[in-house]
């Protein structure tokens, strides 16, 4: 249910596209499924079922096989499929292959085999379903199938099918590179992101069903901090442990949290949804939205839906270094912070920032970063068509724009991409998404999978012909 509605009422022209043959895309999606593309690192990966993948996606379609070419780079995939007028910018599909294993202790969990492709005639079950093998095979299935009805588009296709997501996300920068050095350019793209409908109460308008169009992703860091002990008995704790000198540098950190801010995606998601806020304290603020950015921001920051969205966040998941016994004092103790940057904020504010909190004391190290990524308008070629097909397939569900809080291959490509748009046209119940993604019993319904490719088709219909 989405609010009080059934899930499916919002699935419409369920009829179009006879031609789908949905029975035999939900075969090659089991098979995909069936696969245990794992990725942990290049020398400890398995790439048997990678290569399985790639032989899978090279042999499946034959009307793709016809007309694209298919590369590797690593055991990242690059499918190219060339249009009439190559000078126009491209049309960029993009998904990731690898998908998170089962957690040690689930498997007996699972009502079939993880990574057994299970199909009954209402689900398609396996690790990957949700996230995001359907997407990958999707974009096939949608582009055989748009070949088929039409023959060679106009624009051309490229679809970048990462071999890391998970992890590191080095096969997408392979690809984008490649992309680059190419002298590629691409119109937009559409790439995974927020995959189902949610009610609009947070944002003060229940009863409203919306759908988020990433225009955007939090950046990443990992941020170790380490307070210098020299251990020894624990009755002289003079000047404190270094486990506790280290618990009240974490303190410092939460207390100097960042203020919220309001970025010109969320400004546009309130925007949109004015005339149907009618709980305060919105109701009163967006008449005028620009006016009230701050105590929008900050009325937001107090919602735990709608906090992630407008600041950057700290996590504390990691502390290292205690004592083996209550009487001895730790040496060195350290704790491992992961950050969500919001848009506009940087390693270097980052840094600055965590360092004069904590002061000079504590040692500070970036073990991980990822950029944020720019903040593309919600308007334009490509989002005003996916809005327009989401209207069209979805009716009743508003299409607002917002920040994917997670990572995504997409900020891998902006050099090549003039708009970046994250939303997956697979739709599955909140409940599916809330349980089965990097969960137990994953699985996608075949009507939802249809769905997504109908989404997909008459979205490169109006882009690429």
């Amino acid at each position: 249910m989405t609010g009080n509605r059934n899930h499916y009422d919002l699935f419409a022209h369920e009829e179009d596209y006879p031609e789908l043959d949905v029975e035999g895309a939900v075969a090659r999606l089991s098979s995909a499924l069936a696969l245990r593309t794992v990725y942990a690192t290049p020398e400890t990966t398995d790439f048997g079922p990678f290569d399985e993948l790639y032989e899978l996606v090279r042999t499946s379609y034959p009307r793709l096989s016809e007309h694209a070419t298919f590369e590797r780079f690593g055991h990242s995939i690059l499918v190219t499929v060339p249009g009439s007028q190559p000078e126009l910018p491209c049309a960029l599909l993009l998904a990731h292959q690898d998908v998170v294993d089962v957690v040690p202790g689930t498997e007996g969990e699972w009502l079939h085999d993880s990574f057994g492709g299970h199909v009954d005639e209402t689900w398609i079950w396996g690790r990957g379903a949700l996230d995001i093998k359907e997407m990958l095979m999707g974009e096939l299935e949608a582009v055989d199938l748009l070949l088929g009805l039409h023959g060679m588009p106009r624009r051309t296709i490229v679809l970048a099918f990462g071999e890391d997501e998970e992890v590191n996300s080095h096969g997408a920068t392979a690809l984008a590179g490649e992309l680059e050095r190419r002298g590629v350019r691409a119109a937009f793209s559409l790439d995974e992101g927020v995959s189902t409908f949610s009610d609009a109460a947070a944002y003060g308008a229940p009863g409203v069903t919306i759908s988020d169009a990433g225009m955007s992703q939090k950046g990443y860091l990992d941020l170790r901090l380490t307070v210098r002990g020299s251990g020894g008995h624990s009755s002289n704790p003079f000047g404190g442990t270094s486990l506790e000198r280290l618990c009240s540098t974490v303190a410092r950190l939460r207390e100097a949290l960042w203020s919220p801010v309001l970025t010109p995606v969320v400004s546009r998601t309130f925007e949109l949804l004015s005339s149907h806020i009618t709980l305060e304290p919105y109701k009163s603020l967006v008449g005028d939205v620009a006016a009230n950015v701050g105590a929008i921001a900050d009325a937001a920051a107090s919602s735990r839906s709608l906090f992630p969205l407008v600041t950057t966040t700290m996590a504390v998941d990691q502390i290292f270094g205690s004592s083996p016994a209550p009487n001895v004092m730790p040496a060195d103790a350290s704790a491992t912070i992961n950050f969500r940057l919001l848009p506009g904020v940087t390693d270097t504010d980052l840094l600055e920032w965590a360092r004069t909190a904590a002061g000079e004391e504590v040692e500070l190290e970036v073990l991980h970063y990822t950029p944020a990524g720019r903040l593309d308008e919600a308007s334009g070629f490509g989002y005003d068509e996916l809005v327009e097909v989401m209207g069209i397939y979805h009716p009743g569900s508003l299409v607002v724009p917002s920040i994917v809080c997670g990572g995504t291959d997409s900020v891998r490509y902006e050099a090549v991409c003039d708009k970046l748009l994250r939303m997956t046209p697979f739709r599955p119940e909140p409940q599916e998404l809330a349980r089965g993604l990097h969960g137990v019993n994953e699985r996608i319904s075949r009507r939802v999978y249809a769905q997504g490719i109908r989404v997909m088709t008459a979205l490169l219909e109006r882009c690429v012909l």
